[in-house]
């Protein structure tokens, strides 16, 4: 016969207080009932537990061993109930996330920050890949969160959009295209094109663009990140194509971003597998970058 969690709370309740009367007070419980389980316990355990000296209740030897290791038991069990309280709360946890650089350097900064401003309790682990390094380090359960733009090929995956926008052209402020409203692919030809190469989605979105208006995509310099693109458009190696979320963190004096026409649709999401439990942090934290990536910069 074992002891139920119950017996075991009286057990301790009439070793702390010494009497059948104050164990049942400690409890909100009747004194028949605490007597009856005392009765229980030192039949289960069977041998003594009690001995009584001058109408008080004192553990034996042997119940002194038994309540050490109970109060680490109980012990635990607190442990456990705060532990399920900080996670019911979102202030106890972790996630592993990977993203795209240009949310890494740019969305997800704020986001990150904002998320543990609210619950400094959580670990946040990111590690930074390109599009495609994303999507495969969530389809092999390396990260359980994936941050990246879209259009993506996600197989077996969801994709949870956090905000939409679009393509530009950046360009130096001295550039004779900067002074425009916004440009078209027909105009970009005639510069050195920095952009996405074909097989990424970036670049097969741009590609399919100019195919559409009998334009071939001629890439004078391939790069794979946003800041990258920019920093060559500053030291004059051509114009390019980007996503507008590298402008998050604020765009040098001498760049322009201007509007690529026709309209090509990016944007950020998140990346789950399909069918499997999130964690509540993991959860949370795609609810804060959804926030943050349709405020405004300086909110």
């Amino acid at each position: 016969m074992y002891l139920t969690y119950r017996q075991l709370e009286v057990l301790r309740a009439a070793a702390r207080n010494g009497t059948v009367t104050a164990a049942a007070d400690a409890l909100n419980v009747s004194q028949p009932a605490v007597s009856m389980m005392l009765r229980e316990c030192q039949a289960a355990a069977g041998f003594p537990l009690f001995a009584r000296r001058r109408g008080r209740l004192h553990p034996t030897a042997e119940l002194v061993v038994i309540l050490a290791e109970m109060d680490r038991v109980f012990e635990g069990l607190a442990r456990i109930d705060r532990l399920i309280e900080g996670i019911r709360e979102g202030n106890v946890g972790s996630v592993v996330a990977a993203a795209t650089p240009a949310l890494a350097d740019h969305l997800l900064p704020r986001a990150i920050a904002a998320f543990r401003r609210s619950r400094p309790g959580i670990h946040v682990a990111l590690q930074t890949m390109d599009n495609l390094g994303v999507i495969d380090a969530v389809v092999r359960e390396r990260v359980e969160l994936g941050f990246v733009l879209t259009p993506s090929v996600v197989p077996d995956l969801q994709l949870v959009t956090l905000d939409e926008t679009e393509l530009v052209c950046a360009v130096m402020a001295s550039h004779p295209l900067a002074e425009r409203d916004s440009v078209t692919v027909h105009d970009l030809p005639a510069w050195p094109l920095i952009g996405v190469p074909r097989g990424l989605p970036l670049g097969d979105l741009v590609d399919a663009a100019f195919a559409a208006e009998g334009l071939r995509l001629r890439i004078a310099v391939e790069v794979t990140q946003t800041s990258v693109a920019l920093s060559l458009v500053r030291a004059g190696a051509g114009i390019a194509i980007v996503d507008p979320y590298g402008a998050m963190s604020g765009l040098p004096a001498d760049l322009r971003l201007l509007p690529l026409r026709p309209r090509l649709t990016v944007g950020a999401a998140a990346v789950i597998q399909r069918g499997r439990a999130v964690s509540r942090a993991a959860r949370l934290l795609m609810a804060t970058a959804r926030r943050i990536a349709k405020a405004p910069v300086d909110a």
